[in-house]
């Protein structure tokens, strides 16, 4: 996987796929909010769901209610919640689904579930804390580095709306 970077000004069309689909910013709590249209897991079909949240690039990990998490875990073999951890957890050769956050009704990004093998929680790199965690419903989800980093997105602060679009992955 490559390091990701940032353009200020500009648009680079050689670093994305296909189209930017924008959608608009409500930025009344201070933040870059947007309302995703929903989810898939794996190769499971697409749940419409209004899933409103904020872009946050200080935030590590995608942070979702904790009824599509559940769903994401329960199937993932081995996959539960720690509780001494403060998430779910997994083992480290675990093969995770990609998943799938919806920009609009036509429109969504992949995660490759390769991204949601966050980090080891054992000093023998055994078992794993996943990229994917509850919001813990506190009112909106966050979608941080983890969603992020599998997309192209556009902070485009003078129409106050975000742009996606899909991008080549390693």
């Amino acid at each position: 996987m490559t390091a990701g970077h940032y353009n200020f000004g500009y648009i680079d069309s050689d670093a994305y796929t296909g189209n930017i689909t924008y959608v608009p910013v409500d930025d009344s709590q201070g933040y870059w909010g947007w309302t995703s249209s929903g989810y898939a897991i794996g190769s499971g079909g697409f749940t419409s769901k209004a899933i409103k949240g904020i872009v946050d690039t200080g935030t590590t990990l995608i942070l979702l209610p904790s009824s599509v998490v559940s769903e994401y875990y329960g199937q993932i073999s081995g996959a539960k919640y720690d509780k001494s951890e403060g998430g779910y957890v997994f083992d480290c050769g675990s093969h995770m689904l990609d998943f799938m956050y919806g920009v609009t009704d036509t429109a969504s990004i992949r995660i490759p579930g390769k991204y949601f093998t966050y980090a080891p929680t054992d000093s023998v790199g055994k078992k794993c804390f996943g990229g994917l965690q509850s919001d813990g419903d506190f009112g909106f989800a966050i979608f941080g580095d983890v969603a992020l980093k599998a997309a192209f997105v556009v902070f485009d602060a003078g129409r106050m709306r975000l742009g996606f679009a899909s991008k080549s992955l390693s």
